[in-house]
């Protein structure tokens, strides 16, 4: 999903994966109330956007918006440092989350050009020690998100390494190295969520091919050509660099820092971002700008497909590329700790906004308002869809009752719920009591969820070998698909007690019943709880299980489990006998 222009924490369409990606949410933008007099909105108009960070001693924004080859807009809302009284302005340093992998697989394709690495180079011909896989691994998987490595963010967390716990990038590397086996032949998959340990790969691509560290490396071939003087790569979180905001969060009515334990940090501020923005969109026809466009190659996989979801195409420097009210459109998130980004790219129009943060309150929405300032009045699409003007039918509550029950999407290991409450049908997750109307369509077996945004999502009915299932799609993303399942009513918990070990990441979860709930305890105290969906699968409250699988021997008793969720697959835990 795209981010919304509006906070939508409650509806259940939030969730297509479980990790800190704040901004999912309904899709496109909310139509502004007052329509745009001009192609170029006063400034006093824009400020408005960002009305709760003004006038504020808190934590806030700075946005930044070009149009053309011109910077037109760039102003700091809030403090960088509150104790301080140190406001934030164009200047200051933000970390910015994902986005920051576009300069570091930019560091392979300068690389590249230099003649000092080839994408169809293998792995283990720059790390030697990284295991032989089943598979021929390639730089390119690792540039195109098709590697099919597990996430090394959720196997630090199974094993019990929390974010902000210190480590380093060899305490990462070694990590990574316990997998021995690939979840898919690479290029043939697209897998989102591995992020972080290709990142981690390609930092040790980059200093072995070029002899330099990424810090080092970075300045000289990407931050001083193009004079971004506040932009650099950190080993760890520093302090006392100069002009830093200071990650918060929220707490009630008070904010507590966010103290960040990472490898490799990247800060930048909006000033350099205007000035990436500008050579990446621009006319300038430089040998480092040409390089850059190539960030903006979709990912293609084996079979000569494009990887489409609901959040779009992704492209090489990790942008989605999707239609934004039928403008073609790249977009992109980032969130650590407090920290927040945003950026909305719109190329036929040749404008770019964007807004860092150092809240986390911040929710995506002012850069996607920010951009609508200006090409509202070029949208190609209606603005939103009006609930009335559906061609409809009538259905009873009984004829509703027909679609009622659990769903389950096997493949991402999803569970929803379908209800029937004052004649109309609701949408759910398992833990929401409330969810989001279907609206049913003239066509048969069709309904539209009901969202306060502009895109249309369609829930398609149908029986399939004696299974009722539905198929969700948004526009022309390829469909999710759910079978109903009986929901496990009273599981034998017993049987799912015992101790299970995984050898490669050598970490052990004894798993016991806590009143009638299955509990699950890890290293350093770690306790995750587990709820049953239907036999043998058990969802989790911790993103790095989502969802577990049981095994049974040949005799039916319990001998392991794996893991499936976003960022990890296949992890087996094998039942030690007592």
């Amino acid at each position: 999903m795209r981010p919304s222009a509006r906070s939508n924490a409650s509806n259940p369409i939030i969730s297509i994966n479980q990790l800190h990606l704040v901004v999912l949410s309904t899709l496109l933008l909310m139509v502004m109330s007052a329509k745009s007099q001009s192609s170029v909105p006063k400034d006093i108009s824009i400020d408005s956007i960002f009305g709760q960070w003004q006038n504020k001693q808190a934590p806030g924004v700075v946005a930044g918006l070009i149009y053309g080859d011109s910077i037109r807009y760039t102003k700091a809302f809030g403090y960088a440092d509150v104790d301080n009284g140190k406001k934030n302005n164009a200047k200051t340093r933000f970390q910015i989350g994902y986005p920051s992998r576009q300069f570091v697989v930019l560091g392979i394709l300068i690389l590249e050009s230099q003649g000092k690495l080839s994408l169809g180079d293998p792995l283990r011909k720059y790390l030697p020690d990284f295991p032989q896989y089943q598979h021929r691994l390639n730089i390119s998987h690792l540039v195109n998100h098709t590697s099919g490595l597990n996430d090394l963010r959720m196997l630090r967390r199974i094993i019990g390494i929390e974010d902000n716990d210190l480590h380093t990038q060899e305490d990462d590397l070694n990590v990574i190295r316990t997998q021995k086996q690939l979840n898919f032949i690479p290029g043939t998959n697209f897998s989102y969520m591995t992020s972080k340990t290709e990142i981690t790969i390609m930092l040790e691509i980059i200093k072995k091919a070029s002899g330099q560290s990424l810090a080092s490396f970075a300045t000289d071939y990407i931050f001083s050509p193009l004079q971004m003087e506040n932009s650099c790569f950190s080993k760890e979180d520093n302090n006392i660099l100069e002009n830093k905001a200071i990650s918060y969060q929220n707490q009630g009515d008070s904010l507590k820092l966010q103290k960040l334990r990472l490898t490799h940090v990247f800060y930048t501020s909006a000033e350099d971002l205007n000035r990436w923005y500008t050579a990446l969109t621009g006319k300038a026809q430089t040998s480092l700008s040409q390089i850059m466009r190539k960030l903006d190659k979709p990912v293609t996989l084996k079979n000569g497909a494009t990887f489409d979801s609901w959040w779009g195409q992704l492209t090489l420097g990790r942008s989605f590329y999707h239609k934004e009210r039928g403008l073609p459109a790249y977009w992109q998130f980032g969130r650590v700790g407090g920290y927040a980004s945003n950026v909305f790219r719109f190329p036929e129009q040749q404008l770019t906004s964007f807004v860092l943060g150092n809240n986390n309150e911040y929710n995506g929405m002012p850069a996607m308002l920010h951009a609508n300032q200006y090409i509202e009045n070029q949208y190609t699409e209606p603005s939103s869809i009006d609930p009335k003007l559906l061609k409809i039918r009538s259905l009873s509550a009984k004829a509703l009752k027909k679609y009622e029950g659990h769903y389950w999407d096997a493949k991402r290991g999803i569970a929803r719920k379908l209800q029937v409450e004052r004649d109309t049908l609701f949408y759910k997750r398992l833990d929401q009591e409330e969810g989001a109307p279907l609206i049913p369509l003239k066509t048969s077996e069709t309904f539209q969820l009901l969202v306060e945004g502009d895109e249309k999502i369609i829930f398609s009915f149908q029986e399939i070998e004696g299974k009722a299932i539905y198929d969700v799609t948004l526009g022309e993303s390829r469909p999710y698909r759910y079978v109903r399942y009986a929901p496990s009513k009273s599981e034998n918990l017993n049987e799912y007690v015992g101790v299970f070990y995984n050898k490669d990441l050598k970490v052990i979860y004894d798993f016991e019943i806590s009143g009638e709930q299955l509990l699950a305890r890890g290293p350093k105290g770690k306790m995750v709880n587990f709820y049953p969906v239907m036999k043998d699968i058990f969802r989790s409250d911790a993103i790095e299980f989502g969802s577990i699988r049981f095994a049974r021997d040949t005799s039916g008793k319990i001998d392991g489990f794996t893991i499936f969720t976003d960022g990890i697959q296949n992890l087996k835990f094998n039942k030690l006998k007592s």
